[in-house]
This record gives C-alpha cells, structure tokens and sequence, in this order.
C-alpha cells in the first residue's frame, strides 16, 4: 500500500505542476477584436526583418527595361476569422540588392501561426 502510494505521489506531482504552470500562459485569440487590431498584427511582424532590393520585369508598353524595386522580406495577411497571421518570406538578405526578378527569387511556403497579443507588443528584429 505504502508503494502504491508511493507511485501515485511520482506520477501526479509533475501533472499538477503542468496544470499550474499551463494557467498562467497567455492563450491564443480564438478571433480578432477589429480589423485593426489584425492589421496591426500583421504589420508588426512583416516589419521584423527589414527591405532587400530586387528586380521587376519590363512591362511592355510602359518600359522596356527591368526596373528596381524595394520591397520587405516578410509580407503577410490577417485571417480575420481565426485570429491567426499567414506570413511568407523571402531567403533573401536584409538591405542587399539582388540583379533578379522578385518572381525568380524563393519564397518559401506560407507559414501559419496564431496570433497572440505579446507577439504584436514586441520590437522590430525580434523573432
């Protein structure tokens, strides 16, 4: 009896610090209270990694040649009915100019995260 005991102690002990230490964690919002708040949100993080410079091809009647274009690193949209962020970005390197099209370069697939208010809060370069 004593071992049972024992046992039950090992095993609920780490289970009850895992349900203390889980309240106090700021939950995701199920949806965004505005339009704002979303745009907000993902303007924070497209901000976080800065511009590089690229190339856009020649529109034909309008310019024959390819022409510089800054452009961010991160771009993203706000779903505003699951409060989540879907953010891409290009491998590319901050402030560096590439002699390429913006098409050419790789974007990786989009990544999809939940919004939460602390991550909005935060400056520009963190991750």
């Amino acid at each position: 009896m004593l071992r049972f005991g024992f046992v039950l102690l090992i095993t609920a002990l780490p289970l009850l610090g895992m349900e203390a230490m889980s309240t106090r964690r700021e939950t995701t919002k199920q949806v965004f209270d505005s339009a704002a708040e979303a745009l907000n949100a993902c303007q924070s993080w497209r901000l976080r990694e800065g511009q590089f410079s690229t190339l856009i091809p020649a529109a034909a009647p309008v310019s024959t040649q390819a022409r510089p274009v800054q452009t961010d690193i991160r771009s993203c949209e706000a779903d505003l009915d699951h409060a989540l962020v879907l953010g891409r970005r290009y491998s590319v390197v901050p402030g560096v100019h590439y002699n390429k099209t913006l098409r050419s370069l790789h974007r990786p697939i989009p990544r999809t995260f939940p919004y939460m208010a602390q991550l909005a809060n935060r400056a520009p370069g963190m991750s």
